[in-house]
Formats: structure tokens, sequence, C-alpha cells
């Protein structure tokens, strides 16, 4: 049993919070069985409805193609959120069985000594860390995009909406009317900012695992070494050809090892397999958006669009800086393996060492659409053909 405050109390916590917050959007992950109910479905018609009044508003746009690329502003954060709200429906019982893995693993090693315990506690600490940042960025940015509206109307009267669709027979200039829209697009921007909030979490729940399975290696290979090192010890106060005690511990450490990496590379590619998708909706979703928002700048200044522009840019900027921690987890399970006192080990050990060593140079990087690596570097190559498409649109235009 897990005590309170233990590694596997404090994950399991954890996870339902978050999964407190994707069953107020009527999903509920940890179930055994997955259940619609109002909230459900409330998630699907604000989808719909968001989906409904933006093709609307498109297609009646005077004759004004600007006022039609305004209202498709949004469209990457509705195929953002539709990606997340899929996976949860679809792979639900894969997206639990991760979890439930994961936590058996927090359990099973937390009693394993100190080093153990330190190594879950910091990468829980980690996490919560990542937690608070996507948090705070999505308040602020909710409450910009929410305040900025009535900031305008206060100053000098103009009406603008948080979202840039229009609500047939609600025409903005009659003050009852405008109000109903301002109320409709604030539930409809709860419900997008909770999805995103909490469709962020589960992920970053499960990508965070590989750097606490990459930090329990180190652990593991560091045992290895000091029964390798003793060994060596040992070996000067024996006569030459003599055995040297602890020959099977040295084996069990060694298959330990052999064991956990394997472990590592079957979740990474099973968490690869799990958010495929759904990362690369949700980095090309939001390029998509940051792409027609420049666009909107260049030909005027709109301050709506500016502002949706920061906030993709940070959605889709977060995946990709996980991604190169991620890599730079890869880099450290390679170097720790590397780091293993290999000369100690008899002839049968090396060639099995060998083996671990030859796999560990190609690791399950998590990619976008099995082409590109989730890192900042892709972000910036990202960055650069949106800036080349949007001139080229414009110039065209």
């Amino acid at each position: 049993m897990s005590t309170p405050g233990s590694p596997s109390s404090r994950f399991r916590e954890l996870s339902k919070y978050i999964n407190s917050l994707t069953n107020l959007l009527g999903v509920d992950f940890l179930a055994p069985k997955l259940e619609f109910n109002y909230r459900t479905w409330t998630t699907i018609f604000a989808i719909v409805n968001y989906t409904g009044f933006t093709v609307f508003t498109i297609l009646n746009n005077g004759g004004d193609w600007k006022v039609g690329l305004k209202a498709s502003l949004m469209t990457g954060g509705l195929f953002h959120g539709l990606g997340k709200f899929l996976t949860c429906l679809l792979k639900h019982q894969d997206m639990r069985r991760l979890v439930l893995y994961s936590q058996s693993i927090y359990e099973e090693y937390e009693n394993r000594g100190d080093s153990y315990h330190r190594t879950l506690n910091s990468n829980i600490d980690r996490l919560l860390g990542i937690m608070k940042i996507i948090r705070n960025g999505y308040v602020f940015a909710f409450c910009l995009m929410e305040l900025l509206p009535l900031a305008m109307l206060m100053y000098d009267g103009t009406r603008v909406t948080a979202m840039q669709y229009l609500i047939p027979g609600l025409p903005l200039e009659n003050n009852y009317c405008y109000v109903v829209t301002y109320l409709i697009q604030t539930v409809t921007m709860l419900v997008q900012g909770v999805g995103f909030y909490s469709g962020d979490l589960f992920v970053f729940l499960g990508l965070t695992q590989i750097l606490t399975f990459a930090d329990m290696l180190q652990v593991k290979v560091k045992e290895l070494n000091d029964a390798l090192e003793q060994k060596a010890e040992n070996r000067a106060l024996v006569r030459v050809g003599a055995s040297i005690e602890g020959a099977e511990n040295r084996q069990r450490l060694l298959l330990d090892v052999i064991k956990w990496h394997q472990l590592f590379t079957d979740y990474c590619r099973a968490i690869n397999a799990l958010y495929y998708e759904l990362i690369a909706t949700q980095v090309l979703s939001m390029a998509l958006a940051m792409m027609l928002s420049f666009c909107i700048n260049l030909s005027s200044f709109h301050m709506p669009s500016a502002i949706f522009f920061v906030v993709s840019a940070y959605s889709m900027s977060i995946y990709c800086i996980l991604g190169t921690i991620l890599e730079f987890g890869y880099d450290q399970v390679y170097e720790t393996i590397c780091n293993v006192t290999w000369y100690e080990l008899s002839g049968d050990q090396r060639k099995l060492f060998g083996f671990l060593l030859r796999e560990s140079q190609y690791p399950h990087n998590i990619q976008i659409l099995g082409v590109m690596s989730l890192s900042v570097r892709t972000a910036l190559q990202i960055v650069k053909l949106i800036y080349s498409v949007s001139m080229m649109m414009m110039n065209r235009a």
C-alpha cells in the first residue's frame, strides 16, 4: 500500500485531478467504460455550434475576403480541440491502460530504496512545474481575449468579439444581440480553454514518464556499476584465476538494466502510437492558426488575431519544447548505457551489453507525421514556412 505523500499516491492524485478536468467535458478516461452524459453532449454541441457559425460567417462575408479570413482564424483551434476530444473518445482504453501501467511502476519502485523514491518524486515535481506554466499561459490568454472586447467598447465604442464568427439574427449593432453573442462566445471559449488545458495535461502526463523511466535507468546503471567496482576491488584480494563472489548479483543487475531499457523502448513506442495523430494535429493546427493570424495583420492591424497569434504560438511551442527535452532524455539514456563499466563484465555479459548498446543508438523519437521530430528545431522550420506562405498569399492578393 502506498502512503500519503508517496510518489504513487501523488501520481494517483495527479491523474485524478487531470481526469476531473476532462470529466467536465464529459470524458472520464479513468473509468473502465466510457459513457456519454449531458456534459459529453454539451461539448459536442459547443463544437458543432462553433463550426456552424464559423462556416456561416465565412460564406456570408459580403464579398470581402478579409472578413472570411478573419472568421476562419480559429479553425486551427477547432482542429486542435477536436483532435483532443476524438482522441479521448476513440482511444479511451489505451489512455487508461497507460496511466494504470505508470501507476503500477510507481507503486513497485517507490519501496526499492531512497534513490528510486527521490527519482519518482523529482519527476512528479517536474510535471507539476510544467502544469503550472501551461495553466498560467492559458489563463492569461483567456482573460486577455475576454477583456479585450470590453476594453475597446468602453474606450471608443468599437464592438468586436473575441471569436470572429457571427450568429444569424444577432447583429452586433444591437445592444441586446451584442451581449448575447458575447455570452455565447464566452461559453464556447470556456469549453475550448478547459479542453486545451486538460488535453495538454493528459498528453504531458504520458510524455513526461519517458523522462521518469530515463532517470530510473540511471539508478539501475549506478547499481550495476557499484557491483562491478566492488568486483574490481575484490579481485585484488584473491589469487589470480580464482572466482570472485557476487557473480549472480552482477548478472541479475545487468539483466535488470537490459529489461528496463526494453521497457523504456516499448513505452516510447506505445506513447508514440497513442498520441501520434494528436501531436501532429496539435502542432499543424496551431501553425495554421498562426499563418492565418499573420496574413490578417499583414493587411491591417487586427487586435483579436494578433492575440490569437500569440496564443497559437504558445500552444505549439510548449509541445516542441517538451519534444526537445525528450530528445535530451534519449541522449541521457544512451550516455547512461555508455557509462556502464563494461570491461568488468564477463565475455557472455559483454555480448548482451553489445546488443543493449546497439539498441540504445536508435531511440523511438516522437514524430510529427513520421517525417519531423517534435522539437524546437521543427518549430523554427514551421515558422519560416508560415512566413514564406503568408508573404506569397499576400503578394497574390
